[in-house]
């Protein structure tokens, strides 16, 4: 890729839709004075376009509190290690070029409004905004890339059975930088199978057009993960990501384990 930039896939999944249906987020909203925080952990091993080895570690920390039963604050951030292996360029004889750094990334806030609740489904509109880091900030750029990108998300939810939910999300996010724009579509379903046992299954997908200096990138990723909701009132959960199709971004490995209680 120009220029030697490398995809980073970004890790803003529907992180809490699996939850218990008195405590669910994705496209509901938490109650008044209510809300939730969630705590990961999660390594991701990435190829990018040219050769290019990729390895994150990451402890993030993303919080949801009601203002209003119809207007939830949401924010994310995340500490993370990152390292990056490079190898020369053909017509350079050198050795691959590395460096690794900690740093904190993936910062963003935003408010979710509910529009529309009729039994067992809800529509619901949100706006955030990241923040500049010295981390991973934004798909397809180096370390320290991005901060101030805008996003509209537009989400609709389904509870069914007990605990079950459907939810698909749709977003365009404004590139601060160089004036281009995402398109991203999410989709989660959770099945429970058992009192305390659900499976989660989220997909993933990333869109943005060529830029003068940028190429035009996509990419589509799933993850699966089981959830488990402990007698002491936490929910706890483990999974796997993978890349299933990708153009100018990065193949991505990953797997997490995560810890979530309300308070």
């Amino acid at each position: 890729m120009r220029g030697g930039a490398w995809a980073l896939a970004a890790c803003a999944p529907v992180l809490l839709a699996a939850l218990p249906s008195e405590a669910r987020a994705g496209a509901w909203t938490q109650k008044r004075g209510e809300g939730i925080l969630l705590t990961g952990y999660s390594s991701h091993w990435l190829t990018a376009p040219g050769g290019t080895e990729l390895r994150k570690s990451e402890v993030s920390f993303y919080a949801e509190y009601g203002v209003l039963d119809r207007l939830t604050l949401v924010g994310r951030i995340a500490v993370q290690s990152l390292g990056e292996t490079r190898a020369a360029p053909d017509e350079v004889a050198d050795s691959a070029f590395s460096n690794a750094l900690i740093a904190v990334g993936g910062t963003e806030a935003g408010v979710r409004l509910k529009l529309l609740e009729r039994g067992a489904w809800v529509v619901s509109a949100q706006l955030s905004r990241t923040f500049e880091a010295s981390g991973e900030n934004r798909n397809n750029q180096r370390f320290g890339t991005g901060g101030g990108d805008v996003e509209t998300r537009l989400l609709a939810g389904r509870a069914f059975g007990r605990d079950g939910f459907a939810d698909i999300q749709i977003a365009r996010r404004s590139l601060s930088e160089r004036g281009g724009e995402e398109w991203r579509f999410d989709t989660a379903l959770g099945v429970p199978v058992s009192p305390r046992w659900r499976i989660l299954t989220e997909t993933f997908s990333v869109h943005a057009g060529r830029q003068p200096g940028a190429l035009a990138y996509s990419g589509h990723r799933a993850q699966i993960s089981a959830v488990y909701d402990a007698p002491a009132g936490f929910s706890v959960s483990a999974g796997l990501l993978g890349t299933l199709h990708t153009d100018n971004s990065a193949r991505e490995r990953a797997a997490f384990v995560r810890l979530w209680r309300r308070f």
